[in-house]
């Protein structure tokens, strides 16, 4: 009677080890990958939360824009007197690492401003309404991004509007 208790107790401690390995395999599996960032295995395949990407969601959107930049400002309206080269960083946002960045230094104002990114490289900027603040829209190909921005003073009121080109160093 003992060896039968013993084996009942055996294999059912075998069964609840057996369940749970095989539950937490197919919880952070995806076939032989594992999904990232807290992307989710839907059909053999990492379904990636937004500002992730990749096979097992392991690139952020934001990676391609992390480094630093020399920035030039031109046709702007009205024209804007003063230096129209320098230098910004951008970094990922704490928001979200995965779709928001921080841009030092905007337009050579020693100001942040937080851009959001999409899967495409494209970036944009949106000032609280009513505020100072940045209005802008861009991408990244290759080493450049270039943005269309307008600035805005207090009561929303627009201030003038450039292109910027960061190019990366």
């Amino acid at each position: 009677m003992k060896s039968a208790t013993r084996f009942v107790t055996l294999a059912f401690f075998c069964a609840v080890v057996f369940a749970a390995v095989l539950h937490t395999a197919c919880t952070n599996k995806c076939g032989t990958t594992t999904c990232q960032n807290g992307g989710t295995c839907t059909n053999n395949k990492c379904v990636c939360t937004t500002g992730y990407s990749g096979n097992s969601c392991q690139t952020a959107w934001t990676d391609q824009f992390v480094t630093t930049y020399n920035c030039t400002r031109a046709d702007c309206s009205p024209a804007v007197v003063g230096v129209n080269s320098w230098q910004s960083a951008i970094t990922k946002a704490s928001s979200n690492s995965g779709y928001t960045l921080a841009i030092s230094n905007f337009d050579n104002s020693n100001i942040a401003q937080t851009a959001t990114v999409d899967s495409a490289g494209n970036i944009s900027i949106t000032p609280a309404a009513g505020t100072y603040g940045v209005s802008a829209k861009g991408a990244i190909v290759g080493n450049t991004i270039t943005l269309n921005f307008t600035t805005y003073v207090a009561g929303g009121v627009p201030g003038y509007s450039c292109k910027m080109v960061m190019v990366k160093l």
